[in-house]
């Protein structure tokens, strides 16, 4: 049951990607960018993280895991400390 929440949590996050995308490029709004590139970090978390549990139990990758969700969270928080120049 847990592999189907993996996958579902990877296509939500895949689907907020593409919806703020095309939001951003109809209006060019910066935030917009720096949320839709926090989601495709948060997506890339979210495969890993089926990778690692599902596929390759074997290896961790907390790690990179981890590291790519920190990105996504640093990668927002620039945005809207900087949304405003």
């Amino acid at each position: 049951m847990g592999e189907v929440v993996y996958v579902l949590c990877a296509l939500t996050s895949l689907g907020c990607t593409v919806l703020l995308t095309g939001r951003y490029r109809k209006t060019r709004v910066n935030l917009l960018f720096w949320s839709a590139v926090a989601f495709f970090l948060f997506t890339i978390t979210n495969v890993l993280l089926f990778i690692d549990l599902v596929l390759v139990p074997q290896v961790d990758l907390a790690i990179l895991r981890n590291s790519f969700t920190l990105a996504g969270v640093l990668v927002l928080l620039y945005g809207l400390i900087h949304n405003n120049t």
